[in-house]
């Protein structure tokens, strides 16, 4: 996205707009175009975020609380027996619900006839190479769900720096196209701004823990891109 001022003539009214005081520092004869570019780099992901838990059921709450406390107990002794440290465990989502019996259209009725509890386990894999022994260890305790994984890295500010490098590079080669269609050439850079940096993320498979003994995991590549807004002044040539 490009947008551009002439100075001069168009002085008053941008000074009388809410981006006046910026544009107002104009030079005779300058131009200022206001170029929007985008720029990423991609990397292999150095970790991996999987969600698991078991449910189970019981007849009170507190059953169907302590069955699933054992139950989670055994998914924490597997993983961590399997390599992944207790700072890697987290609970994500502990919960009882009743359960109520269905009418002939199998909706809900208001008699309880049971409860269902949850627990929910997020684990940082730092080393994706140990990714598929885990997931073994999940299939061998019984978890009833894992979702993901979710690539990312652990340390992605070298990555960003260079996404906003090539950000920078875009635009100043805009810039110059523009300059150059105008019989102009870039002068100077006003001003610098930057959209948070984001990063392109594979999406989420879920599996069953029947399904997830022997599951591959690969990360392949995964981009990190910054945008920015840079205004420069265009001027004639010499």
């Amino acid at each position: 996205m490009v947008r551009m001022f002439i100075a001069g003539a168009l002085l008053a009214l941008l000074l009388s707009s809410p981006v006046g005081a910026q544009e107002a520092r104009l030079m005779p004869n300058e131009t200022l175009l206001e170029v929007e570019a985008y720029g990423q780099v991609k990397a292999v992901p150095d970790q991996a975020e999987f969600s698991t838990g078991v449910t189970t059921d019981g007849r009170t709450a507190r059953a169907a609380m302590e069955t699933n406390a054992v139950a989670a107990h055994r998914l924490i002794e597997a993983v961590t027996s399997a390599g992944l440290p207790p700072i890697d465990q987290r609970t994500s989502n502990l919960s009882v619900r009743a359960q109520y019996r269905k009418d002939a259209d199998g909706d809900d009725t208001s008699e309880i006839i049971g409860y269902r509890a949850t627990n929910r386990l997020t684990l940082t894999i730092r080393n994706i190479q140990k990714a598929t022994s885990i997931l073994d260890a999940l299939a061998k305790a019984s978890a009833t769900e894992v979702d993901g994984p979710n690539f990312s890295f652990r340390d992605d500010e070298p990555l960003k720096t260079r996404a906003r490098q090539n950000a920078i590079a875009a635009a100043s080669r805009e810039a110059d196209d523009y300059a150059g269609a105008l019989g102009l050439r870039r002068s100077r850079v006003i001003r610098v701004s930057e959209r948070a940096a984001r990063s392109v993320e594979s999406s989420d498979i879920v599996v069953t823990g029947s399904r997830v003994a022997g599951a591959p995991i690969s990360p392949g590549q995964q981009a990190i891109g910054v945008t920015v807004w840079v205004d420069y002044t265009l001027v004639p040539k010499e």
